[in-house]
């Protein structure tokens, strides 16, 4: 079947995903990973099939690419259903309006401070929203709703903010933004 992945045509076949995990020990997983695909009577995070069978570093695409390419080749893609916590959910904003993104596991940590971080949502042509945090560059995370897109944005940024930290990079300061209105 014939794809394309960032601008970039490839053609991949359900049996070039099997024989590119074949031999290959699926990927330790530290609960980040939340799609998987069962092969060679394993579980496999669906990126790292995707990345076997492309060669493309992973940053290069997303689970979302991944869960797409793998679901049209014919395999049945299942959720982690590890349990997520309910308290401090945030509500839902209408849709493609800029969030103001405050951690609520944060606070509760005398070591963190609380950043508030401005969080994009658009929704893509498979109707998925995707969900960005213009302050950290490349950190984007995908849901099927808005509230798992914002459920799986923070736990990247959480992510990004312990890579920075374990660079000692600078920690970004909180975002500030204005929502306008304009006649087009």
């Amino acid at each position: 079947m014939n794809f394309t992945l960032r601008g970039e045509a490839l053609a991949i076949t359900s049996a070039d995903i099997i024989r590119a995990t074949r031999g290959v020990p699926p990927a330790p997983t530290d609960g980040r990973n939340k799609y998987f695909v069962e092969l060679h009577g394993q579980r496999f995070p669906i990126k790292q099939v995707l990345r076997l069978v492309t060669r493309l570093s992973p940053v290069g695409f997303t689970a979302q690419d991944a869960h797409r390419i793998l679901s049209r080749l014919g395999f049945d893609i299942f959720e982690d259903q590890a349990p997520t916590p309910s308290a401090g959910r945030t509500p839902t904003p209408a849709n493609d309006e800029p969030v103001s993104l405050i951690d609520p596991g944060a606070a509760n940590q005398e070591t963190s401070e609380v950043r508030r971080l401005l969080v994009m949502f658009q929704r893509d042509e498979d109707g998925w929203e995707v969900a960005s945090c213009p302050t950290l560059p490349g950190c984007h995370s995908q849901g099927r709703t808005r509230q798992e897109a914002l459920d799986n944005i923070r736990e990247a940024i959480r992510g990004y903010l312990a890579s920075l930290r374990e660079h000692d990079a600078a920690l970004p300061a909180s975002s500030e933004f204005q929502v306008i209105e304009v006649r087009a």
